[in-house]
């Protein structure tokens, strides 16, 4: 253990029974998976030495976050617990929380009997919580009062909206690569995004200061948004996307952007989990396929990806 963090190895069984229960049972941490429910849910108990001998430092509450990673396939997942304090009032010196996690269903049970990974614990002390605030209320007030903008990101109707080039570099790549040359856009201080003005104003709002509250009330800007991190390789927005994506009720979607869904998800590595959760979406939906110009559009312009769908559609 290091300051406020543990990771250890671990390996993970199949249940004997039904085969519906990954479990990692060690001497400091305990956590299983059950995969009958959907979304997944995943507990997790700490005890041992993790809490009689790592936690003595702790005078302040803390919350717990845990993550967890899969050496077989792209799964990795966390859960945070609620604010707690130590020591703690029971017998068994131990801890327990859930949260709900997504996994790549597929990916993650056609393995081998048993799968590696990592689990890394951390405490968060929640008396920075405050300073946290701070942070972004200041980021907020840069971004939206305009203070010092350097840069401008170009919406596809043409309408420049300024920003930083901080911002942008520090969340992604293709942005940091672009400003360390001597590129057009970095010359001009600007640069056209294939992006509606709600979405480019969606992206600086996460870029900033983490909101996705756009994305979360309008589907097709949670798509933009989807692309543009893929694209431009900003991994804690698509991270987050794909999570609350995953977590979303098929009431939440709408037929035209599942099925844009479902064949932006088909093309790419890493998004089996969005592709099967786009085609369960559909199941439901599929009176209201016949009306779906996205759905005309898919079978007309791109058959395969319409013919890998009816096949996925017709199975159970």
């Amino acid at each position: 253990m290091s300051g406020n963090v543990i990771s250890v190895k671990f390996v993970v069984s199949r249940s004997d029974k039904n085969d519906k229960l990954f479990r990692k049972d060690g001497g400091s941490v305990h956590f299983k998976v059950d995969v009958s429910k959907d979304p997944l849910t995943m507990k997790v108990q700490l005890g041992g030495p993790l809490l009689r001998n790592g936690l003595k430092w702790c005078k302040r509450p803390v919350c717990i976050k845990i993550d967890i990673d899969f050496d077989h396939c792209n799964a990795k997942f966390n859960a945070v617990s609620k604010e707690l304090s130590f020591p703690l009032n029971n017998t068994e010196e131990a801890y327990m929380f859930e949260d709900e996690v997504a996994l790549p269903w597929p990916e993650f049970y056609l393995t081998t009997a048993s799968s590696r990974g990592t689990l890394t614990c951390q405490l968060l002390d929640r008396s920075a919580s405050a300073t946290l605030s701070d942070d972004v209320a200041t980021s907020k007030k840069i971004l939206h009062d305009k203070i010092r903008c350097d840069f401008a990101l170009i919406a596809e109707n043409g309408k420049s909206i300024p920003c930083h080039t901080s911002f942008l570099a520090s969340h992604s790549k293709v942005f940091l690569r672009m400003f360390e040359t001597d590129c057009k856009e970095a010359k001009e201080k600007a640069y056209q995004m294939r992006l509606t003005e709600e979405a480019v104003n969606a992206l600086l709002k996460f870029l900033y200061y983490s909101d996705l509250d756009d994305a979360i009330n309008n589907p097709s800007i949670s798509l933009e948004l989807l692309q543009v991190a893929h694209e431009y390789d900003i991994l804690l927005l698509e991270k987050a996307l794909k999570r609350m994506l995953l977590r979303k009720s098929s009431d939440w979607y709408d037929t035209d952007f599942v099925v844009h869904l479902f064949q932006y998800a088909l093309k790419l590595e890493g998004y089996e989990d969005l592709k099967e959760k786009a085609v369960k979406v559909i199941r439901t939906k599929s009176e209201s396929l016949y009306g779906s110009a996205a759905c005309d559009q898919l079978f007309k312009e791109d058959p395969e990806s319409g013919k890998v769908l009816f096949l996925l559609c017709l199975r159970k």
